[in-house]
């Protein structure tokens, strides 16, 4: 029988392929941009812990006004813990290979651009158990066996303003909503069981790009 989260991957990678060559071939004056900026993440569950970091930003550049595709990805860790009883143990890292596809509108004002999007996808999932976990999981009087997580889907509503501040340079900053719902298997000495994770994040960006190609 077909697992039904590879089926589900597979049809967000082949949609997210056509859906941004369709993009590319639509738009008659655009170009990648590519860089670096600083990323904040801010989980909505009090057992998640905030984070932020450097890293790569990329952004596809229409000079039109207008709705169009959108594809896109999201690459982030978050820690979390586990409640038990009165002791909370650090349970470990996720990390989140998201990629994403939906759709998208942008509004030239001169220099500047505003966009808005609502996408969703697959969220490949890894959990990177923390090495205090079975010490404070044995404080509680259970010896921990393991932990894994399972993939998810996932949705991402996000706004950006950008300026170009050069022919192809642009500085921007964004605000998005990451909604993940994974299951965590956890297994102890008594057995397994499983929990559904809240990873849901407010994240924060701000970067800047080159433009390394132009399409005319």
């Amino acid at each position: 029988m077909k697992n039904p989260q590879a089926g589900l991957a597979q049809l967000v990678l082949s949609l997210g392929f056509t859906m941004l060559a369709a993009g590319a071939e639509a738009q008659s004056a655009s170009h990648l941009g590519l860089g670096a900026g600083v990323n904040f993440y801010r989980p909505t569950n009090t057992d998640a812990h905030h984070s932020e970091g450097v890293g790569f930003v990329y952004r596809w550049h229409s000079f039109h006004s207008g709705w169009g595709p959108t594809f896109g990805f999201d690459w982030h860790r978050t820690g979390f813990t586990q409640h038990l009883g009165p002791i909370d143990a650090p349970l470990g890292t996720m990390q989140f290979r998201t990629v994403l596809v939906g759709i998208g509108h942008t509004q030239h004002l001169g220099r500047m651009n505003a966009s808005a999007s609502l996408s969703g996808g697959y969220a490949f999932n890894r959990l990177a158990l923390d090495g205090r976990a079975s010490p404070t999981f044995e404080l509680a009087g259970v010896s921990l066996v393991g932990a894994r997580v399972r993939n998810s889907a996932a949705a991402k509503p996000e706004v950006s303003v950008w300026v170009d501040i050069a022919k192809r340079l642009g500085v921007g900053v964004s605000a998005a909503y990451f909604v993940a719902r994974p299951d965590v298997i956890i297994t102890t000495s008594t057995g397994s069981y499983t929990r559904r994770l809240r990873a849901d994040a407010l994240e924060l960006h701000a970067g800047v790009t080159i433009g390394v190609w132009k399409d005319r």
